[in-house]
C-alpha cells in the first residue's frame, strides 16, 4: 500500500462562543435574542386554550441561545411580529414569559431543597454505619468481621453519595437556576416587521 505523501495537517478549530455571541446577538452591551412568530399562537403550547404556557419550540430556542450568554450579561427577548399588538396583549405576553421562567426557578429551588434533605439523610446514614462499625469492632464477644466491614463500606458509600449530591448535583442546579433567573429578568420588546 502506497503512503500518501501529502498528509492532511491538523488545523486548530478557531471557534469561540464569546465571539459567536458577540457577532450574532450583542447590541449595545445586551444580548438580544430575536424570536420570529408568524402567529401569536406560535408563542403558546398548541392545546393551551388559556395561553399560559410557552411553546416547547420557543422555550427550547431561547434556552439554547441563552445557555451561551455570559451570566453577567442582560438579555433582551425581541419578539418579531408582522402586525401591531395591543398594549394589553403585550403585557399579557410579558406575564406569560415571567410566569414560565418564574415557575422554572421555583421548581429548581424545590430540587435544591430536596438535594439538601437527601444530603443530610445520606450523611446521617453514613455516620450511623461508620459508628456501628466502630461499636462492632470494640464490643467484647464474637461478631463476624464481615459485619463490621459491611458497615464501614456502607457508611463510606452513603457519605460519598452525600458529597456527590452536594458538590455535583447541587452546583448543576444552581447553575441552571442562575440561567433561569437571567431569563426571568430579561427585558421583552416587540418589533413589528412589515
Amino acid at each position: 500500500m502506497k503512503k500518501n505523501k501529502h498528509y492532511r495537517k491538523n488545523h486548530k478549530i478557531r471557534y469561540s462562543e464569546k465571539d459567536f455571541i458577540e457577532k450574532n446577538y450583542m447590541k449595545d452591551g445586551k444580548a438580544v435574542i430575536p424570536i420570529k412568530v408568524s402567529k401569536l399562537s406560535d408563542l403558546y403550547m398548541k392545546h393551551d386554550y388559556l395561553k399560559l404556557d410557552l411553546s416547547d419550540e420557543v422555550f427550547d430556542y431561547i434556552e439554547e441561545v441563552a445557555y451561551l450568554i455570559p451570566i453577567d450579561t442582560d438579555i433582551v427577548l425581541e419578539i418579531h411580529y408582522h402586525d401591531e399588538i395591543s398594549d394589553n396583549q403585550q403585557e399579557r405576553i410579558k406575564r406569560v414569559f415571567k410566569n414560565n421562567y418564574g415557575s422554572d426557578v421555583d421548581d429548581i429551588d424545590y430540587e435544591i431543597r430536596q438535594e439538601l434533605r437527601k444530603s443530610i439523610i445520606l450523611f446521617l446514614l453514613g455516620a450511623f454505619f461508620i459508628f456501628l462499625s466502630f461499636i462492632f469492632n470494640n464490643l467484647p464477644g464474637y461478631i463476624p468481621e464481615f459485619v463490621s466491614e459491611f458497615c464501614i463500606i456502607s457508611g463510606w458509600v452513603f457519605i460519598w453519595d452525600m458529597v456527590e449530591a452536594i458538590s455535583i448535583k447541587r452546583s448543576e442546579l444552581i447553575g441552571k437556576r442562575i440561567n433561569k433567573l437571567q431569563l426571568y429578568d430579561a427585558e421583552i420588546t416587540f418589533v413589528f416587521d412589515d
